[in-house]
């Protein structure tokens, strides 16, 4: 037999961020998060995300002999169902056993905390927001995953079928080896686009500098360019706060590029992540006592990256800078860190057809991972399935390998107005140059006639002279 208890002291909290490290003990593709910012998050006292915007409920199942065997949390997102017009309760850190009795405890006890708060869909998994570890993981099981998501057992989509749960959206994880050739090329273009747009790089001084005088702005950015995408809300101050406290030490200057218009303002950001897995495995998610020092040495010292986040202003929409943010990370990593074997993608929505492109046509990559957001109502009524939303994501062009014919393009954007006056210049001098092609062809016909010989005449050969149009 097994019962259900709510999270209600500091050591079930404990023992219900911990569980996971006993479930998936042995498995070498399970990537821990850090223990505190887990503990943080979830205590109603100290968590950012709780409050206004956001109630959470954690649950724990036992069995008879007190032992945890699964692990689930309920997530009320306020800001989210406000953006929506629903009323959904999210399903977030969800674990258990193989065992169906155990999920089905789990899931009927988020659900009625889910109707208690009058909500009427509930979906998931989904954290607080998308910055936190979402999706279940549907393919891609044979890989160590990275250190911002999370690893399931290939059962547990099973045990969300079991209990009615269905598919709303897919999110896809990409693998790819950066291709360093033509950057002379590629540089001179992107330079040409910056000048034209009235663009340029950030010089950051150090990671403190940047969060000091630009945090704000690059989170405006991301709010801007995220805010369509399924699953999304905006970042609050106190969110902010917390997630630059969290990432602050795995940021590095080289691995960023941030894009800023003629008055400061940043209109484009790109940050690439060293991949943490292994470290985060080697400590089991906890910094102490000796845990930073790995994590550190990881920092320091890494073979692959992660393309974390990236995002344009909306005003810039089309007019290649994710592509321009890509060439400048590339170029620092060919040029510092040229032993990078890959780089893992984030989540990308199955529907996004725009920004999969920058990788499926810029880079050697591969679909490594799928991971699935299932839903159900709450009240019996039948859910309309998810429609692809207009993402507004520009359609960027290659950085790797540019051809004359993109060149123009890139020009094109960067300066419509000249190509289109170039455009026609060129149409006049056609024109100009065929009539007087044709006038020199006639003269010519006519004096060829004046200078024959009565006595023999020969049949004329017409010269038919062909010019470039």
């Amino acid at each position: 037999m097994y019962r259900i208890e709510q999270v209600t002291t500091k050591k079930q909290l404990k023992d219900f961020v911990e569980f996971p490290l006993e479930l998936y003990k042995g498995c070498e593709y399970f990537v821990p998060p850090f223990e505190s910012d887990e503990l943080k998050a979830l205590n109603p006292k100290k968590s950012p995300y709780m409050g206004e915007d956001a109630i959470a409920q954690c649950f724990l199942c036992l069995d008879d002999n007190d032992k945890i065997v699964g692990r689930v949390c309920g997530i009320i997102s306020n800001l989210y169902n406000e953006k929506t017009g629903e009323k959904r309760v999210r399903i977030s850190r969800f674990d258990c056993i193989n065992d169906g009795e155990v999920a089905k405890l789990l899931f009927t006890a988020v659900e009625d905390w889910g109707r208690e708060h009058e909500m009427t869909i509930i979906h998931g998994p989904l954290g607080f927001n998308d910055m936190e570890r979402e999706g279940l993981l549907i393919e891609g099981f044979d890989l160590i995953t990275t250190f911002n998501t999370q690893y399931y057992y290939p059962y547990y989509k099973d045990l969300f079928e079991q209990n009615g749960y269905v598919k709303e959206v897919d999110w896809l994880e990409y693998r790819f080896k950066p291709r360093f050739n033509s950057d002379e090329r590629t540089a001179k273009l992107c330079d040409y686009v910056t000048k034209r747009l009235g663009i340029k790089e950030l010089k950051i001084k150090n990671i403190s500098w940047l969060v000091k005088y630009y945090y704000d702005q690059i989170f405006d950015v991301l709010d801007e360019a995220y805010g369509v995408l399924y699953g999304t809300i905006s970042i609050k101050k106190e969110v902010r706060d917390s997630l630059v406290s969290q990432f602050k030490m795995v940021l590095n200057k080289d691995l960023m590029s941030v894009l800023v218009d003629k008055d400061g303002k940043v209109v484009g950001v790109g940050i690439v992540f060293p991949c943490l897995s292994q470290s985060l495995r080697d400590c089991q998610g906890k910094l102490f006592p000796f845990g930073w020092v790995k994590v550190l040495k990881n920092i320091k010292h890494f073979d692959v990256v992660e393309m974390a986040l990236i995002g344009v202003r909306r005003e810039y929409k089309d007019k290649a800078l994710t592509s321009i943010i890509f060439h400048n990370i590339l170029s620092r990593i060919k040029d510092k860190y040229p032993h990078i074997k890959f780089a893992e993608t984030n989540l990308q929505l199955e529907d996004n057809y725009k920004v999969q492109q920058l990788f499926l046509k810029s880079f050697d990559t591969q679909q490594v991972r799928r991971r699935r957001c299932f839903f159900k109502s709450l009240i019996g009524e039948k859910l309309e399935p998810h429609k692809a939303i207009d993402l507004e994501a520009e359609i960027p062009e290659k950085i790797a390998v540019l051809t004359e014919k993109q060149e123009k393009k890139l020009k094109k954007i960067a300066n419509p107005k000249k190509f289109s006056q170039t455009k026609k210049t060129k149409k006049t001098t056609s024109k100009t140059m065929k009539k007087s092609s044709t006038t020199k062809t006639k003269k010519t016909t006519t004096t060829k006639k004046s200078t024959k010989k009565t006595s023999k005449p020969k049949k004329e050969k017409i010269i038919d002279i062909k010019t470039d149009s």
